[in-house]
């Protein structure tokens, strides 16, 4: 499963990147080739950019970030409430890219639509990555996410620059081939504007206007407000566009395991002793020992899966933390966890050649790496 996870996460956005370079450079690449691609870029892209904004995105702009999480300690860099509106215009420009696409000749006013859509998309993707690029040279975990993020706007810009030819090519050669008489002047008009290549980027800049009329006004029937695309960009913190200002960051208050050898029952939770946590006292237990121990381990033995494993566990336990106010629910989640107390020893005695002091020697402020013989 990891092999497939890493195939198609790591390197099928790549070859899709290449397949629809090679659909732009190479003009006897069959049609159905460059639509299937087309459609697949789009799909897979709007997966994976959801997936990646998922991960990074933990923090509302008046939430503090709380140090520690994975990936980035930044703010999401779309507004939550207003991010509906960036998805409509997004679908609208990728459903005018696919019925582009398809190679067929549309009535021409629709075709002229259709081009509106997909610059506005060009000009969409601008904004997006101008938005994300700000901080990546700040942290590499974010550059990573970052450029998987890019990705997809880059090959919606090398889809249209290919779309947009091959339509222009299509229908000039259509008008020329097929002289069929003006029903007006307005008919004629039309025609013989974009028999030109020029007429294809006048009309279609023209038409950007009630394009994006009438996507304002499906935001405000949705909720949104005129403003929402605006409103997705600026009404967050620590990003390009960015104008909120966001509460100072807060340290990691504490693995909720903590919170359950405190505050259970004794005769429960079974705590063994005092031990130390950034530089504050508390009280452990062997469930809390073990879990630590394992935890440790594997950010010596693999450093990225611990970190996936500690923003699963921060993201996850931490929210539980703030309800184990009473005995009764710290004695609940001690005994939900021993489950996992007992894997997290199995994985320890399967990896570890002093599993025992290592958990012994948690929250003492030392490591068991310093009273391990080399050699």
């Amino acid at each position: 499963m990891y092999i497939i996870f890493v195939l198609i996460c790591g390197i099928f956005p790549f070859v899709v990147t290449a397949e629809n370079i090679i659909c732009l450079v190479r003009k006897d690449t069959p049609q159905k080739k460059k639509h299937k691609w087309t459609l697949i870029t789009l799909i897979a892209g709007t997966l994976l950019s959801t997936a990646v904004l998922s991960a990074i995105s933990s923090f509302r702009w008046d939430e503090p970030v709380v140090i520690g999480e994975y990936f980035t300690e930044l703010h999401e860099p779309f507004y939550e409430k207003n991010v509906l509106s960036l998805c409509l215009f997004a679908l609208a420009a990728m459903v005018c890219l696919y019925l582009l696409d398809r190679g067929r000749v549309m009535p021409p006013l629709a075709a002229v639509i259709c081009v509106s859509g997909v610059y506005g998309g060009i000009i969409l993707g601008l904004f997006y990555i101008s938005q994300l690029a700000v901080n990546i040279l700040n942290d590499l975990n974010l550059l990573v996410a970052v450029g998987y993020l890019i990705l997809f706007p880059v090959n919606f810009f090398i889809i249209s620059a290919r779309v947009i030819r091959e339509t222009v090519l299509l229908y000039t050669a259509y008008f020329r081939e097929n002289d069929i008489e003006s029903k007006n002047r307005l008919d004629g008009f039309l025609r013989s504007s974009l028999e030109k290549a020029a007429g294809w980027v006048i009309f279609p800049l023209i038409g950007l206007i009630p394009f994006t009329g009438v996507l304002v006004c499906l935001c405000i029937l949705v909720g949104q407000g005129p403003f929402g695309i605006i409103r997705a960009f600026t009404n967050t913190s620590d990003w390009t566009y960015s104008t909120m200002i966001s509460p100072p960051p807060v340290e990691y208050e504490g693995h909720y395991l903590c919170t359950v050898a405190v505050n259970g029952h004794e005769r429960v939770v079974k705590p063994l002793r005092l031990g130390v946590r950034h530089g504050v006292v508390i009280g452990v237990n062997r469930q809390l020992c073990a879990a630590n121990a394992f935890e440790q381990l594997i950010e010596d033995k693999a450093p990225r899966l611990h970190r996936l494993v500690r923003h699963i566990y921060d993201k996850y336990g931490y929210p539980v933390s703030k309800h184990i106010t009473t005995r009764l629910r710290a004695d609940i989640v001690y005994i939900l966890m021993k489950p996992l107390e007992w894997l997290f020893v199995a994985v320890l005695y399967l990896l570890d050649r002093d599993p025992e002091s290592r958990i012994a020697m948690q929250y003492t402020g030392r490591h068991v790496r310093e009273f391990t013989l080399k050699g």
